[in-house]
């Protein structure tokens, strides 16, 4: 009896010692967000339509963006962390690069696959299916009706016209926008409660395009582009094996542009923790020439092979195991700008973004270098150049 009382004052102890740390901790996380602005302005999500300004009032940067009602909001969370159905548009070489990395990584219970192209597309999911003995059981089903991404959680868009050798991204926009249109009331049509994920080139405008057609009554944040997350994986290659560690170890962000005008936030970038630059620092021509080799990749690649998949098929695939799972982890992904670091029209381009099964939830507020933001409102000038050619016009 004397042991065991002894044993209960011990653990009467240290519940009183625990409690302690945890009263600790709780105040130390408050102090942190309070410390680091996490109650800051946000930009909105959402595009002007036409000519009108649609006016959002400023919320916290980690507020998430809800509907009205919270019951409903509940009710379309559950609904889609029980459906992991992912529709794939356009089974071209990037959809079929997307296809073939969701079927390897057995991340969704059954995927829909949508191409004009009847015969192509009727052949590309035959010879996945008949593969089926070798992965985990996932439903493939294909068709030129878009009533086959029905109660999808998860849409990428990759229908448009291939991008040619040596072609600019912002060349294609004129052949694409037309696409698009047909495209995304289709899906909306079908699929009103999905996900929608635009890597169709140009990728920031096309995105734009894509929120502007889909119209103000469809929730901020649900349509995004693929961004600079292809882009920002490259650099973490080239900067992991020149340090000859494990790319995963490398931690930051390229921004702005899904192309050439792409900026390399080197003060976000770090290694197993480490800064790669000192406070106040420029890049050195290393640095430059490590963001040349990630721009040109993507024509290195053209040129060589005639198309990219593989790489932006596994960022694709990446992007959607983060929505079907919830998992709110930032990935630089393309969404409006309007009112970050000055910018005052509705260009769409990339920033860390926290992603989970309603979309965006919230946009993260890189502290950036006048170096780094000259180079993001320059990017957002040039996009707008061209976007500006058709946005009045949709």
């Amino acid at each position: 009896q004397r042991h065991f009382s002894m044993l209960m004052i011990t653990f009467h102890r240290a519940t009183e010692h625990l409690s302690s740390i945890t009263r600790k901790c709780v105040g130390t996380t408050n102090r942190f967000i309070t410390k680091t602005g996490f109650e800051g302005t946000k930009f909105d999500l959402t595009a002007r339509r036409g000519k009108d300004f649609y006016y959002f009032p400023p919320q916290p940067y980690c507020k998430s963006i809800t509907p009205t009602n919270p019951d409903d909001y509940a009710q379309t969370k559950v609904s889609r962390l029980n459906s992991r159905k992912v529709s794939v548009i356009g089974v071209g070489q990037v959809g079929l690069g997307i296809s073939y990395a969701l079927v390897n990584q057995g991340m969704a219970t059954s995927i829909a696959l949508v191409d004009m192209n009847k015969d192509k597309l009727e052949g590309e999911a035959d010879d996945m299916i008949q593969g089926s003995a070798f992965h985990n059981r996932e439903t493939i089903v294909a068709s030129t009706d878009y009533s086959v991404v029905e109660d999808s959680s998860f849409v990428v868009v990759t229908a448009g016209v291939a991008q040619q050798p040596g072609e600019s991204r912002l060349a294609l926009l004129g052949r694409n926008v037309k696409i698009m249109q047909s495209v995304i009331p289709n899906v909306i049509k079908y699929a009103p409660d999905a996900v929608i994920c635009i890597a169709s080139n140009p990728c920031d405008i096309l995105t734009a395009v894509a929120s502007k057609i889909a119209g103000p009554e469809f929730p901020p944040g649900r349509i995004f582009g693929a961004g600079t997350h292809l882009d920002t994986g490259r650099l973490r290659t080239i900067i992991g094996n020149s340090l000859n560690v494990d790319p995963r170890e490398v931690n930051g962000y390229i921004i702005g542009e899904h192309g050439d005008s792409s900026v390399p936030a080197w003060s976000t970038i770090r290694v197993g923790g480490i800064p790669v630059l000192e406070p106040g620092q420029l890049p050195n021509p290393n640095h430059d020439k490590m963001h040349r080799a990630v721009v040109d990749s993507a024509y290195d690649v053209i040129r060589k092979k005639g198309y990219t998949n593989w790489a932006i098929g596994l960022s694709i695939a990446d992007i959607a195991k983060t929505v079907l799972e919830d998992q709110c982890r930032f990935i630089p992904v393309s969404t409006c700008v309007r009112g970050f670091k000055g910018v005052e029209e509705d260009v769409y381009l990339s920033l860390p973004s926290a992603i989970g099964v309603n979309g965006i939830n919230h946009v993260q507020k890189l502290q950036l270098t006048d170096h780094e933001t000259k180079l993001f409102v320059e990017s957002a000038k040039r996009v707008w150049e061209v976007q500006s050619t058709v946005w009045d016009d949709l």
